[in-house]
């Protein structure tokens, strides 16, 4: 006897390159990626003792940090454990208060000692600087440990990550960068080939905003190609998208 009811189709994912996670709503969105990261921070604190967590300015990312702050599943989150990192800083005209309002979230509600939230400082090297803060640190594991756990990130405009332009210092070995492109100014960025080190690879979009690079990125083999650089060694590359920023 045939079923009488008809089971609807699963949604198309767009084809991008990584593993996609859809979710109906962008609260929804939120919380898988606040989860995962809970998960993440959680291993690795066992494992190696701290968490080494990248986030660049954004929207989303602002709610999702806010989102650890109140939802009651992530207090036991081990914030006092967590090296805090900014993967972009410094955009010339001024980049829009993500990275400052994340800073200050977490500085200020989650606990984390100031010597473990670590900035871009000022001046003509702070590439450099930066660079060497980030290699001192991570330098205290295991050689093959040394790399960041979690970097969350969301497209920009441009098609960069995080203020991330690929080509920048592919072959050169180098963490950090100044990176200047998309018309966004001079910027502090962390490398594609540095990120392409982290254990987990956490990219955010959702809403209408998202929705034209998203559909370019699955329709157009080129520009997913850009991606590969910043596909993570032995590690995870997850998408986070909402139905409207997957076209659906």
């Amino acid at each position: 006897m045939p079923d009488p009811y008809e089971l609807a189709p699963e949604p198309l994912t767009p084809a991008l390159p990584g593993e996609v996670v859809l979710s109906e709503s962008e609260e929804e969105l939120i919380d898988a990626a606040a989860s995962d990261l809970f998960l993440q921070a959680m291993t690795c604190v066992r494992t190696f003792g701290d968490f080494h967590l990248a986030i660049s300015g954004g929207r989303v990312q602002e709610r999702l940090c806010m989102r650890l702050m109140v939802d009651p599943k992530f207090r036991s989150l081990p914030w006092t454990r967590t090296q805090l990192w900014l993967a972009t800083q410094g955009a010339m005209p001024p980049e829009p208060a993500g990275t400052e309002i994340i800073d200050e979230v977490l500085r200020d509600f989650a606990g984390i000692p100031r010597s473990q939230i670590h900035h871009v400082p000022p001046g003509e090297a702070a590439h450099e600087d930066y660079e060497r803060q980030l290699l001192e640190s991570l330098g205290w594991r295991e050689r093959g440990h040394d790399r960041l756990d979690f970097v969350l990130a969301s497209l920009d405009s441009d098609g960069s990550v995080a203020g991330i332009g690929s080509g920048e210092d592919l072959t050169g070995g180098r963490v950090v960068t100044v990176y200047q492109g998309g018309g966004r100014g001079r910027r502090v960025a962390m490398t594609p080939w540095f990120v392409s080190g982290t254990r987990f690879l956490a990219l955010l979009a959702s809403g209408e905003d998202s929705r034209p690079l998203i559909a370019r990125l699955a329709s157009s083999a080129e520009d997913r190609r850009a991606f590969d650089e910043m596909i993570p060694i032995n590690g995870v590359r997850r998408w986070y998208l909402d139905r409207v920023a997957a076209g659906l």
